[in-house]
This record gives C-alpha cells, structure tokens and sequence, in this order.
C-alpha cells in the first residue's frame, strides 16, 4: 500500500450497473461490496423481483462517495428484447447498435412489459460500467444467452460475476465458456463469504474491464485498505477496555448486621450479588459486541451464541462449564505465564531494593505464580465475594459492603479474551450480504478437556506481555505494558484475519 493519499480526479465518480436475472444476488453482492447490512437500504428478499427499480447504492467513506453501483431489476423479457433489436437495426450498419438499443428504451419506457428491460439499461446507455451476475449454481439456458447479447449491443465495459447460490451444484465451467464469448472479463464472487480481501480483489477487477475510472477505483482501494488498518487499531483498543472493565468490575451491596445474623441469610446475599456479577460482565460483553458492531458496519447484528446444540442469548455461556473445559490456556501454560509474571514482579523488588534481596523475590514471585495458577487454575468460574469487616470480625454502625468479583479462576480473562477473539473472528468474516442469523458457534470446541481456542496457541512472549497486563487489571493497578499489549493484540487479530492463527474446522 502506498505511504501517500492517491488523490481524486476531477472526473466524475466511476459508475457500474449490476444487472442479471431476478432473484441470482445482485443486491446481496452489492450489500457485501459497499458494507451495506441494513435491508432498510438495499432490499435483500428471497422473493423473486424484489427489486422493481434502478436504486444508486454508494460506496462511501467518511461521508465520500467513491464509487456508484446502481441495482438493476432483473431481465423480465430478454428473447423478445433481443428480437426487436434484431428486427429494427438496419442491415446496412448506418446506425450503431447502441443507438438501436436507444431506440428500444425510448420506444418501450412506458410500456409495463419492458419496463424492466428499459430500467436496466438506462443507466448503462448513460455511461455505467456492467457488472453481470449470475447464479452458477444453475445451468446455462437459452434465455441468458439473449441477455448476454443485449448488453453486448451496448458495447459498454463489462464483467461477468459467477454467485454460486446454493453451493451444493456447481455449473461454473459451462458459463465460463458461455461468458467468455461475450465478456470482457469473468469472476467468482460469493456474496455470503466474501471476507475483506475478496471485496478488494472485486474492485481491483473493475479496473481490468474499464480504464475511464482507473485513478479514482485505485484510490477507492487505497483508502479501503487504510481503513480496514485503523479499524484493526480500534478493535484492539475496544479489547483492551472490555478485558479492563471486566478484570476491575466488582459488584458490590452494603448489608448490615441484621443482614448476616444467620447463614443461609449471608448465603442467600452473596448468591444474590453473584448472579448480580454475571449479568453486569454479560452486560459489559454486550455493550462490547455494540461497539465492534458498529466498526465494522454491522449495526443492527443479533448476536446469540450456539453451545451444545443450544441457542443462547450473548454472554450466558461465559459461566458456563463447558466454556471453561475448552477455551482459555491449559494448566501448564497458565501456570508458567503466571510464574513469568510473577517473577517479573519479583525482579521489579530486585531492582527497587539495590540488588539486596539477592533475587530471591523474583524466585518467590515467579513460584507462587506457579503453583497458584496450577491449583487454581483447575477451577472453575467460582466469583470470589470479598468484605472489609473490622480487625475484631465486627461489622461497623454504617454496614459492610460485600462485593462480588472477580472470579478468583486465573484463567478467567483468558476465557473471556477467547470468547472476545471468537466474537471478532465470526464478525470480520459475516458478510454483509447475510440476512440470517448470527450465530457464533462454540459447539463444534467441545473435544473433552482440550483448549481449543486461540490462547493456547500464543506463543510464550505473547501469553507474558498478556499475564502481566491482565493480573495488573485484576488488581486494579497500571503497569508500562500498554503499548505491548495493544501490539500483541493488534497482530493477533491480524493473524485471524491473515487466517495464521486458526481453530478446528478452519
């Protein structure tokens, strides 16, 4: 990517037509393309001829339009649009086609049996590009043959995009050899899995077919790829909040001593505040999953996750054993990215003191980082209920406060980190063409007791920079590791994106 801004044209933005059949994706490849995922805005139905008009759809950034698509209604009458231009073009080529199929539109734009016909080529006969789409999971038939003549007449740039709809039949060869005829340039582009890189390779395509729009579709790829850049930086630093805000959030409840004169009234009180707990982290996850949402365009996105087979509503499965088998780091490297930390903290006593305690705290430290992350590291989500109560056990006039959390499980924001890079993952590659749900899928991890998620697979300067980060936030301390960690979790998500760091299944 160039350091510099290629800067625009005084030329008009570039414009490109999307036409096709009814009903074979050309509104959905348009949302993918422009990161459109609000039906509000481009009308994506599996009602055939849901699209009734020419709609202008604009690649935008920052309020920029870069390029325009315009979504076409599909061919209605293409063998007898066909016949006409045949019939009415004169024999001894005084006229061009195009102008015949001028003819045709002005003739018939008022006429309800072409209306689609005219609709779809009057923004090519005004200049448009063609982007041609068809449906590859379905054989070639004669009709198409008739629309791909048509929009030869015309004798605008052009390209054909094959959209394998339903992925179980594949006729793409027989309409490579079918397009070829009469496109200047033929594609696959799968309008409910095209991630970033794909969308770019689309545009870089346009390029291949039309000249006239050239600087500006190569500046449009530029600023394209930059953004997609900073988001990554703006991922990650929405990341580091969530983990901060969930490492530090204690939820508390003061009591007096009528509060606490039986047990069961105590248990009951703790129970309380740590159902409490679990639905304010469930909270600050959802808040999160908003937030990134709103990055990468998928505003209106319902999020449930999917666990043993099961629905469920975003957050509810973060408690829940089975999260806790699979997700997160194992024993040993818990233990050893604690002991790590540890003796980091250690070697901070070491230089604080002249060297006076012999490096024997940074022994102790890295130790009990140890042995703490490998005992407790067997446990499960149990949320620690913590309370001031004076030296004599008495409870003050004013009350006590009891506060619940953090889980006192040192893996706990490991998880929650694998649950985030998992959230991340399914949302960078959901195409914005999608209307169904979305549905991140924790249930294919569960293969007994084996970490299945991205954590176990850092590398060991990646889980340290990570362990003393994230033990200080549980403290509710600062540490000079903030520019590391963002570092280390920008390149993670690079790495997700790059599809370097995979899961079973990938």
């Amino acid at each position: 990517m160039p350091d510099t801004v290629p800067q625009p044209e005084l030329h008009s933005i570039p414009r490109f037509a999307v036409v096709g059949r009814v009903n074979k994706g050309k509104s959905s490849i348009l949302a993918t393309l422009v990161e459109e995922a609000d039906n509000e805005h481009i009308r994506i139905s599996s009602i055939p001829g849901e699209t009734t008009r020419c709609y202008s759809i604009p690649l935008k950034l920052a309020g920029e339009t870069l390029i325009e698509f315009i979504d076409t209604p599909g061919f209605s009458r293409a063998r007898q649009t066909l016949q006409w231009l045949k019939d009415h073009h004169p024999s001894d080529g005084s006229e061009a086609r195009i102008d015949t199929v001028r003819r045709f539109v002005r003739e018939f734009r008022d006429e309800p049996d072409f209306m689609d016909e005219c609709l779809l080529l009057e923004p090519v006969l005004d200049g448009a590009g063609i982007v041609y789409v068809v449906d590859s999971s379905k054989p070639f038939r004669p009709d198409f043959g008739a629309e791909m003549e048509i929009l030869r007449w015309t004798g605008r740039p052009r390209m054909a995009v094959l959209n394998n709809i339903s992925e179980t039949t594949d006729f793409g060869e027989e309409w490579r050899e079918r397009l070829g005829e009469t496109f200047n340039l033929t594609r696959e582009f799968n309008a409910h899995q095209a991630r970033f890189k794909e969308r770019i390779r689309l545009l870089r395509h346009l390029l291949e077919i039309d000249d006239r729009g050239r600087e500006q579709i190569e500046r449009t790829i530029w600023l394209l790829e930059a953004d997609w850049v900073d988001r990554r930086g703006r991922a990650a630093d929405i990341i580091m909040d969530l983990l901060s805000s969930c490492l530090r959030k204690k939820t508390c409840r003061t009591v007096s001593s009528g509060d606490l004169d039986r047990d069961y009234q105590r248990k009951r009180i703790e129970q309380d505040l740590k159902e409490r707990y679990k639905k304010d982290i469930q909270q600050l996850e959802l808040d999160h999953h908003k937030r990134m949402g709103r990055l990468y365009r998928h505003e209106k996105l319902q999020v449930t996750e999917a666990l043993d087979d099961s629905a469920l509503v975003i957050g509810e499965d973060l408690f829940a054993e089975e999260t806790w088998k699979v997700l997160g780091l194992n024993r040993n490297q818990l233990a050893m990215a604690s002991a790590i930390a540890g003796g980091g903290a250690g070697l901070a006593i070491d230089a604080a003191t002249g060297g006076l305690t012999g490096g024997a705290a940074t022994v102790l430290g890295a130790g009990v980082g140890y042995l703490a992350a490998h005992f407790k590291g067997r446990a499960l989500a149990e949320i620690k209920i913590s309370n001031p109560l004076s030296p004599t056990g008495h409870i003050p006039a004013g009350g006590v406060q009891l506060c619940a959390g953090p889980p006192s499980n040192l893996n706990f924001p490991w998880i929650l980190l694998d649950r985030i890079l998992f959230h991340y993952h399914h949302l960078i590659v959901r195409a914005h063409g999608r209307r169904d749900d979305f549905v991140i899928d924790f249930s294919h991890l569960g293969e007994g007791e084996k970490r299945l998620g991205y954590a176990v697979k850092f590398s060991s300067e990646r889980r340290r920079v990570l362990q003393t980060w994230l033990a200080a936030q549980a403290k509710g301390k600062s540490v000079d590791e903030d520019s590391k960690v963002f570092g280390e979790l920008e390149e993670t998500l690079n790495e997700i994106e790059e599809q370097e760091l995979l899961l079973p299944g990938e």
